[in-house]
């Protein structure tokens, strides 16, 4: 829903993490459009240097996936979105109450996203 929301489909690219749950991956395939991997850091978290990296004329938007209630560099994210006029979708899942300098994570992003599967900081069952 997020990357309908941001009229992402056919010929656009979207910038994810490889460490991540496929449902990370199966949206932006939903949609039409390309997944484009970026390495993590030794904290687990998308790598911002190969996040700009990777960015072409087609990348619409850069899925955030914050993992283990560790927040990604959401900050210097942040800034690389609005330098490339990109889209920032946050999956806040595995972060509920994390924050980064006194704000929740959820709140750095266009759109955020949470979910409550049995393996997520809260969790109702089968979600």
């Amino acid at each position: 829903m997020a990357l309908l929301a941001l009229g992402i489909g056919e010929n656009d690219e979207v910038i994810v993490p490889t460490l991540t749950y496929i449902a990370s991956v199966n949206c932006i395939k939903y949609v039409g459009a390309t997944p484009v991997f970026v390495d993590s850091d030794l904290n687990w978290q998308a790598s911002i240097s190969d996040i700009e990296k990777k960015i072409t004329k087609n990348t619409k938007a850069i899925i955030v996936v914050h993992l283990y209630v560790f927040a990604a560099h959401i900050k210097e994210i942040r800034e690389i979105a609005n330098k490339y006029n990109i889209s920032l979708i946050e999956d806040c899942a595995e972060a509920i109450g994390t924050k980064v300098d006194e704000k929740h994570v959820g709140n750095f992003s266009d759109v955020s996203t949470f979910s409550f599967y049995g393996n997520k900081t809260i969790t109702t069952g089968e979600g």
